[in-house]
């Protein structure tokens, strides 16, 4: 047995407070009555039996408090059983993890500024499902769909540049990616957002996100990173260093907002410049996120326990 509401067990403190009240009420009776019958009449006046229902009426009195008591604390034992619908959108996180992500255009640098972007995001839903994909020359999927936030929030801590072994930014595949994981379900409540700085070095990502507009996914992008761009910090034998291309020249990353406004565009998506983390996600939330419509993403069988506050209370009543 359980109680929705144990808190009010407390009123059980009341019981001792009349029980002693009623005492103190009896001897006072008591000794008034000493006062105008004689002693050899009292017991004739003042009979046992007048004492004993008065008693049983006192008794039935408390009874009926503790068992109104007990209603109150909404005693609960046994389950029923139904099925349970949960309505919300079902959101794919697609972080770029490639080596122009270690640029510090943005302090400390893009990918740890995506990451506290991202838990800022994730700390905002309720109800929604959530997934991960990083990619690079490559797209993997880190987490699927989930309600376990802690999980989500987990994957991402764990990226870093060398997640994908594969160099190089590819866009495309963290689309196609995308679109198989989502499959064939209802469309209308399913969104990706990109983050990257929208250097693509492969692929036709503008063409594949007019796919995933065919197959009802509305995708976001979140620009990281400033146009003047920065040089690509690595580490090496030597100390710190510079990425540097086949021609042996330092290379500069720059944010692509251009290319990755007609990425989201082409779904009919948005897309955002990440400048203070909290703010462009809530941006993302209130101008994107929030004008999708919400879809039934699963049901499950749910055990709730069963209330039986009426069996004390019709005690109460009767006592």
């Amino acid at each position: 047995m359980t109680f929705g509401a144990p808190e009010w067990f407390w009123a059980f403190a009341i019981l001792p407070v009349l029980i002693a009240i009623y005492v103190r009420a009896e001897r006072r009776r008591t000794t008034i009555l000493r006062e105008f019958i004689a002693p050899r009449l009292l017991p004739e006046l003042a009979g046992n039996v007048d004492r004993t229902r008065r008693v049983l009426r006192f008794v039935c009195v408390l009874l009926s408090i503790a068992c109104a008591i007990i209603a109150l604390a909404k005693p609960r034992w046994g389950y029923a059983y139904e099925d349970v619908k949960r309505r919300g959108l079902d959101l794919l996180l697609a972080v770029d993890t490639s080596r122009s992500m270690l640029s510090n255009d943005v302090p400390p640098n893009r990918l740890a500024r995506v990451k506290l972007a991202t838990q800022d995001l994730i700390n905002d839903l309720t109800g929604d499902r959530v997934g991960l994909i990083a990619f690079a020359g490559r797209a993997f999927l880190q987490a699927p769909l989930t309600i376990d936030y802690d999980a989500a929030v987990e994957s991402i801590n764990d990226l870093d540049t060398k997640t994908i072994p594969e160099g190089g930014t590819n866009i495309s595949e963290a689309i196609v990616l995308a679109v198989q994981t989502f499959g064939k379900t209802a469309t209308g409540n399913r969104a990706l957002i990109i983050f990257t700085d929208g250097e693509e070095l492969s692929g036709n990502a503008v063409k594949e996100a007019k796919n995933a507009a065919d197959a009802g996914i509305r995708i976001f992008t979140i620009g990281v990173g400033t146009a003047q761009g920065s040089l690509i910090p690595i580490e090496s034998e030597n100390g710190s260093a510079f990425v540097k291309d086949a021609k042996g020249q330092v290379v500069k990353s720059r944010l692509d907002e251009n290319r990755l406004r007609e990425i989201a565009q082409a779904t009919g998506g948005s897309y955002f410049h990440l400048e203070n983390g909290p703010q462009t996600m809530r941006q993302l939330y209130e101008q994107g996120l929030a004008k999708l419509q919400a879809g039934e993403i699963d049901a499950r069988l749910s055990r709730r326990p069963i209330e039986r506050y009426e069996w004390p209370l019709a005690a109460a009543i009767l006592t």
